[in-house]
């Protein structure tokens, strides 16, 4: 890692509290995440159920059936648990806002992520951020919190996984459908979340305008920013039109998120996305 991305994950990782406690917040507002819980081959106790004539008298629970007149098998959690693994756009472009009273798109980003992550290790499955170690357990979401300081870049999709990218998806159409189909061609699906800032969706620019790229150390000057709005409006709906139906084809449905909304709905979206997947 350069020095720069280090010190920027070091920045990062100042705001891990803050972001962890929004996260714990925003999931307990949201219903549970069960997991995949059935009977199967895994070590941890699942239930008792009837002994059935095609069970033979092996898996009969002595103890347990001793306390009746019936016959038990105890049966155990089949250990089915998958991983969901995140991805986070890294450009510095995505941490910034048009307000300092609200979030930028990167804090939101990563509360959203570290909340459906606390939801489902609740229910049993691990988490990781790509390129990085999964994890499950009461731990695995303080891990994931510090993994998503590091800047994620091109990676190696793990085969029939459930993967979450969160970005603006601002890069070209082309970058995405190459990591969308080296995804889709090892059998991983997921969830696209797109972030937004509200000046970036109402684009409220009025006269003469210095428009800057953070990060790039581009700029453009606009002498009469309202003439542009059309063009802009159109180019932003075209990149979503087609983000989405790529998204659609591969088997990532995406979300909007505007980051002066409430949180709420869309992780209550994305968990729905992420269910479908784990069914």
């Amino acid at each position: 890692m350069s020095d720069t991305a280090r010190l920027d994950a070091l920045n990062l990782a100042g705001d891990l509290p803050g972001i962890l406690l929004d996260a714990k917040r925003l999931a307990a507002s949201a219903p549970g995440v069960h997991g995949r819980r059935r009977a199967g081959q895994g070590e941890d106790f699942w239930q008792y159920r009837d002994h059935r004539a095609e069970d033979g008298a092996r898996l009969v629970d002595w103890r347990r059936s001793a306390r009746g007149d019936r016959y038990y098998v105890r049966e155990r959690e089949r250990e089915a648990a998958q991983t969901a693994w995140f991805w986070m756009d890294s450009d510095a472009g995505f941490n910034w806002t048009s307000n300092t009273a609200r979030p930028t798109k990167l804090y939101r980003a990563r509360v959203i992520a570290l909340a459906l992550a606390t939801l489902l290790a609740r229910g049993g499955e691990r988490i990781g951020a790509l390129g990085m170690q999964p994890r499950a357990g009461a731990r695995a979401v303080d891990r994931l919190a510090v993994d998503l300081t590091t800047p994620q870049g091109e990676f190696e999709p793990p085969s029939n996984a459930c993967i979450i990218f969160i970005s603006d998806f601002y890069a070209p159409i082309e970058t995405w459908r190459e990591r969308l189909l080296a995804s889709a061609r090892v059998g991983a699906s997921g969830a696209l979340v797109m972030i937004a800032d509200p000046a970036e969706e109402d684009f409220p620019f009025r006269g003469r305008t210095l428009f800057q790229s953070p990060g790039r150390g581009g700029e453009v000057l606009i002498g009469r920013a309202e003439n542009a709005q059309a063009a802009y409006v159109e180019r932003l709906a075209q990149q979503r039109r087609e983000l989405r139906a790529l998204g659609a084809e591969l088997g990532f449905p995406a979300l909007l998120h505007r980051t002066d909304h409430s949180a709420s709905p869309a992780l209550s979206m994305l968990m729905a996305f992420v269910s479908e997947r784990y069914g």
